[in-house]
């Protein structure tokens, strides 16, 4: 069997040999694996079929290591299936070999496939696999299975790595187990094991997502007490911290720091600091940070433009907000949230041309709608008369579970009163739970409106009843003065 030269060589030295022996043959396919020549090396593992010699354990292992190695998994599988048919039963070492090699291409479902092969061959697991299929069982969201084999690793003997104990956690901290994700952390502390920075910003994420910011400063100092150097994601994350509990001052000079340590680099740093000026009012700091960033060229994420149209909107700046708005655009969908936030600036500076054009727009790209947006477009739909479509909206909002407030109810009933449907407002004045005064008042114009003077004093008895509604008639009364009605109930 000629090949090449180089194989020539190989097999003449074969054939001199009275009995093949398994273990040349092994050595020369493992030589052939390790340079990638995997052509000769299937060649060189038919020869060896060939010529009597039955491959054992270690020679189908080097040939499953080598199309592990090269990253040939199509192969690697067919091969192995092959293997097993001939009851030749692969090492554990093997099997983290070929394990190792599809989780690198972030091929975790097969890892797992193979990973149940391995159990139902009763092939026992080492500290390296436990830790392989714990990861890819974490990176498919699998958060049942991921803590069943971490418990088995324990019980086996093995005392899981830093990096485990990381994913367990950012996986307990995803699905809002708490409990878990600070259990573990205490046991990693049990076991002197020390957490990397991206194991503590989990947490303070977890600890400020439940608003446990005391806890979250705890960890920080727990940090401090053992000299971990913080890297720029908690510094941001506290910074965020130092936001929400209305420290404005130790954030901005934590960001300082930051900055004058050299370490301000990542986007969420810059955006954690713009977020604190805004949520305080300080809009042109929020934007100043924002194009900071941009002047050293880092990237804007969906996040940053969000910040930025929400800076815009509390500027009533109409022209920057929807230029924000385009390049959010760009990145793709905006979501409710953002679509809102430009809908309620244009409601609010009467721009209802603008905001019937951006509703189309929305309805267009099907973007899912939250609470806040249906509302306002509610809102929208109600100053504007667009009675058929506000109740195609209500419609939608009682099909996904909304209900109408108050305030947007009190619209509505001006909405119906403008349109004619008196009886419509009625009944919405009647389905309010304790009526306030701003109700009572559309529907006493809209019955002075259409000279029902009974029912006109009904409501305005009722009116004055009303925690502030003294005030608010008195109010109503030099209104249609100044306007020459005298409001003048018999």
């Amino acid at each position: 069997m000629f090949l090449n030269n180089d194989h020539y060589c190989c097999c003449c030295t074969l054939q001199l040999c009275y009995r093949p022996s398994v273990i040349v043959y092994t050595i020369v396919l493992r030589i052939y694996g390790q340079v990638g020549k995997i052509k000769l090396a299937e060649q060189i593992f038919l020869e060896m079929l060939e010529a009597g010699c039955e491959p054992d354990e270690v020679a189908c292992g080097t040939m499953l290591c080598a199309y592990a190695r090269w990253g040939r998994h199509k192969d690697m599988m067919l091969f192995y299936y092959a293997v097993r048919r001939r009851d030749i039963l692969p090492s554990v070492a093997v099997f983290n070999f070929m394990i190792s090699s599809l989780q690198k291409q972030k091929l975790h479902v097969k890892v797992i496939q193979l990973w149940k092969q391995m159990l139902d061959d009763a092939v026992e697991p080492n500290r390296f696999t436990y830790t392989i299929i714990i990861n890819s069982y974490a990176k498919e969201d699998l958060v049942d299975d991921a803590f069943d084999a971490f418990r088995k690793m324990k019980k086996s003997g093995f005392t899981p790595e830093e990096a485990t104990y990381s994913l367990l956690i950012t996986l307990s901290a995803k699905h809002g187990k708490r409990d878990d994700a600070l259990q573990l952390y205490e046991e990693m502390k049990t076991l002197a094991i020390i957490p990397s920075n991206y194991t503590l910003a989990s947490l303070l994420t977890l600890h400020c997502k439940n608003a446990n910011y005391s806890k979250a400063l705890t960890l920080f100092t727990e940090m401090e007490r053992n000299k971990i150097v913080p890297d720029e994601v908690i510094y941001g994350i506290l910074i965020r911290i130092y936001g929400k509990l209305g420290l404005y001052e130790d954030a901005l000079k934590l960001f300082e720091e930051i900055e004058k340590a050299g370490l301000l680099n990542d986007e969420k740093t810059y955006v954690a600091m713009a977020n604190v000026h805004l949520n305080v009012g300080n809009y042109e700091e929020a934007v100043e940070i924002i194009e900071l960033m941009r002047s050293r060229n880092v990237e804007l994420s969906n996040f940053a433009y969000n910040v930025l149209l929400r800076c815009y909107v509390a500027k009533e700046d109409v022209a920057s907000a929807e230029l924000t708005f385009q390049m959010l655009s760009k990145m793709g969908l905006p979501d409710a949230g953002c679509c809102n936030d430009l809908l309620r600036l244009y409601a609010k500076l009467g721009l209802f041309e603008k905001a019937k054009v951006l509703i189309s727009q929305v309805r267009h790209d099907e973007i899912e709608f939250d609470e806040g947006l249906y509302k306002t477009v509610l809102e929208v739909y109600c100053k504007e008369g667009m009675i058929d479509d506000a109740e195609i909206l209500m419609e939608e909002m009682e099909n996904v579970g909304l209900a109408i407030d108050k305030i947007t109810k009190t619209s509505l009933m001006a909405m119906y009163g403008a349109a004619g449907g008196l009886e419509k407002a009625e009944n919405l004045l009647k389905n309010l739970e304790q009526p306030d005064p701003t109700a009572f008042s559309v529907m006493l114009c809209l019955y002075l409106e259409n000279g029902d003077t009974e029912k006109a004093k009904e409501i305005l008895k009722s009116m004055c009843q009303t925690n502030g509604g003294l005030s608010t008639a008195n109010q109503l009364i030099s209104k249609y003065a100044r306007e020459g009605k005298p409001l003048v109930i018999s």
